[in-house]
């Protein structure tokens, strides 16, 4: 038995011309390949290429985020930044050839059709965009260096971003205000280096898609992040339903929130407060954590335990918050190793038990898809990923008393409050960016003028106070996904709506439920979004009525939830 753990996997720096070489090579072998059988084992032979070289750009990337001051992996970073495009351009070249291969039919007979709609999309990147995409990865990671630069003192301690997140959320209303604006601080200090990282990634963006022959950026990423079961009128219809049917529940939800508060009017650093006695907070340091969500996964599935011992053992997990960690938290893969590792900022809040099952539901889908498929179908696209993990916040439900004991149903109630309530925002994200891609030369005060028009027609509601830096629209600074992943946030909310089913499944017949989940954690990327949607036994968010149909259900949990708090 391999007993690596993750602190001791190596890293070496990619030399890029003698893989760009080794790629052209058996480019050459492909073409000229007497056979379908030849043609298959060069595919392989190529993922697993793919494989080795993706493993190293993910331990470079997890120990750069892990400690952006570290200067090894920085200058590592920057070299990847730079030499990625390049060899993406080679590497699309082949896949190029693997579309037109006289050999086509038996290929989709060996690796399935979805595989070459996800070349289509692949291979869009061409020669003509390295320079901007060089460009636009030193700016996406300018901006990570920016956030994780944060040092706040407060009360004669330094904090980070996350750090002060606790301090948001008590039952001091004084303390709340200090924090959140200290917070906003943080962002006037530098406004001008976030609106000028902005401002050169839409520019580049939009200069690339079009040299690559797009209309406008929107119609390169939708294609970049393999959309091949919608578009972005499917998407506007969408965020209609949104606001038709889920904004009137969140200002509900809000006004309900008041009344449990006891507060005359919700302002901006109201929101995290939910009860008027405290939120609830899980119990136990980090290692404490994760020993009961060891227990957790145990008692859920044969899978799941298998799962998290793997994961234990290897020590894949990076989660306290410190200085100089990057923001947020995220699971990635190092393929060679078969092996998820999950990125997390603790902070003592109820994020550390919701980040960590969402990220580990990442992770055990990832872990369930490395059974040697091709690299292409460990992952499916983003919002199909987003359904393991939001899904697996919920179907871990039963175990939340380890964590939060007599605190359970004030969890249960905020987890879900939060749920519904997020769904305006992340539609809100998304509109947002269509219409900076729209209009890629707007000035940075026409974006937050426009930020703030739409902020307001999802979350009316929305009360900045005295707060005339957030009231100007620049709340959006602090969402990672509109600098580094442009699109990448509506895919939240259809999961979101998908979670739900599973909750309500769940809550019927649990049993029942976890066999539709694992059923696409092992359709892994094998099909499509709508595809997977298929395999789970779930209803399209994007479909008339789906919705509309689930709001009262999720509404009646709350309110039992609220009688036994």
């Amino acid at each position: 038995m391999d007993t690596t753990k993750f602190k001791d996997y190596k890293y070496e720096r990619i030399d890029f011309d003698k893989e760009i070489n080794f790629l052209n090579d058996l480019r050459e072998k492909f073409i000229n390949a007497k056979s379908a059988e030849e043609a298959k084992e060069i595919i392989l032979n190529f993922d697993k290429k793919n494989k080795e070289l993706s493993t190293t750009c993910s331990l470079c990337f997890i120990r750069n985020s892990i400690d952006t001051k570290d200067s090894f992996y920085k200058a590592e970073k920057d070299f990847l930044d730079e030499h990625l495009p390049i060899y993406d351009v080679c590497k699309n070249k082949f896949y190029e050839e693997i579309l037109s291969s006289k050999f086509r039919k038996e290929l989709e007979g060996f690796f399935g059709k979805h595989y070459f709609e996800l070349l289509e999309c692949f291979t869009i990147f061409k020669e003509e965009g390295i320079e901007y995409l060089q460009k636009i990865n030193k700016l996406t990671t300018e901006y990570d260096e920016l956030i994780a630069s944060a040092e706040i003192e407060y009360k004669g301690k330094i904090y980070n971003l996350s750090q002060l997140t606790p301090f948001s959320q008590s039952e001091d209303r004084k303390e709340r205000k200090e924090v959140s604006e200290l917070t906003t601080k943080f962002f006037i200090d530098n406004e001008e280096k976030f609106d000028n990282i902005y401002d050169q990634l839409v520019k580049q963006r939009h200069e690339m898609a079009k040299a690559l022959g797009y209309d406008s950026f929107i119609d390169y990423q939708y294609k970049n992040l393999m959309r091949v079961d919608y578009n972005k009128e499917d998407v506007a219809k969408y965020r209609d339903f949104v606001r038709e049917y889920v904004t009137p529940v969140y200002l509900k939800l809000r006004e309900m929130q008041k009344e449990r508060t006891c507060l005359d009017s919700l302002k901006y650093y109201d929101t995290s407060f939910k009860f008027k006695d405290g939120n609830a907070f899980p119990k136990g340091s980090t290692e404490e954590k994760l020993e009961k969500a060891k227990k957790m996964y145990h008692e859920l599935s044969n899978e799941t335990a298998k799962f998290i011992d793997f994961m234990t053992e290897k020590e894949l997990f990076d989660l306290e918050s410190k200085p100089g960690k990057a923001g947020g938290g995220y699971c990635t893969t190092l393929d060679e190793y078969n092996a998820p590792f999950v990125f997390a900022n603790f902070n003592g809040t109820t994020h550390d038990v919701e980040v960590l099952t969402h990220e580990l539901g990442h992770a055990f889908q990832s872990y369930t898809s490395s059974d040697g498929r091709l690299e292409e179908y460990i992952w499916p696209t983003y919002e199909a990923c987003e359904i393991h993990s939001m899904s697996m916040e919920f179907l871990t439900w039963p175990w939340m008393e380890l964590f939060f004991g007599e605190d359970t149903n004030k969890f249960k109630f905020s987890h879900l409050d939060g749920a519904i309530s997020f769904i305006p925002y992340g539609v809100t994200v998304d509109e947002f960016q269509h219409w900076v891609y729209e209009n890629p030369y707007a000035s940075p005060e026409e974006r937050k003028r426009k930020y703030s028009e739409i902020e307001r027609k999802y979350r009316p509601d929305i009360d900045y106070d005295d707060n005339e830096f957030l009231k100007k629209g620049t709340y959006w600074y602090r969402q990672g996904h509109i600098f580094s992943t442009p699109f990448y946030y509506i895919d939240y909310t259809l999961a979101q709506v998908l979670a739900f089913q599973f909750l309500l499944k769940s809550l019927d017949d649990r049993q029942m439920a976890f066999k539709d989940y694992l059923n696409i954690c092992k359709t892994g990327g094998i099909k499509s979004f709508f595809g997977i949607i298929e395999d789970g036994n779930l209803k399209n968010p994007m479909k008339d009525g789906v919705i509309e149909d689930i709001l009262p259900k999720l509404l009646k949990i709350l309110e039992d939830l609220k009688e036994n708090i």
